[in-house]
């Protein structure tokens, strides 16, 4: 059975390319423009890893982590943050509220794919 993963980001071209790699991999995607529609799809789909953009309107990637975190269906939801932020303050600050891992934009397919193997691998999924 393919793992299930949620892909949350306002850029609509990232989650076309993303959506194309992890379905060419092998993988379940469904996608969301904004936090508040992929708290709502989170809901319906129960997604095994979480992708989702830190800048976003309506409701930003860290809302949104720290909201999906409270539910106890996604508390241990391996979580990858994409951003365009690249220091590592920004990557610390990210994994103080609760992501698992962190892919800077522009990335190589490669990368997206090594690091979905390992937070996968991680969390048994």
């Amino acid at each position: 059975m393919a793992t299930k993963v949620l892909v949350v980001d306002d850029e609509e071209d990232y989650r076309l390319i993303i959506k194309d790699v992890l379905d060419g991999a092998g993988y379940e995607v469904r996608t969301a423009e904004h936090g508040e529609a992929g708290l709502e799809v989170a809901k319906e789909f129960t997604p095994e890893v979480i992708l989702v953009d830190w800048m976003m309107p309506r409701m930003d990637g860290e809302t949104f982590v720290q909201t999906i975190r409270r539910d106890d269906a996604h508390k241990e939801t391996p979580i990858i943050m994409l951003t365009v932020k690249q220091t590592a303050d920004d990557e610390l600050e990210a994994l103080h509220f609760g992501v698992d891992d962190f892919i800077i934009k522009p990335f190589q397919p490669e990368d997206l794919l090594a690091r979905m193997r390992a937070v996968s691998r991680r969390s048994g999924t």
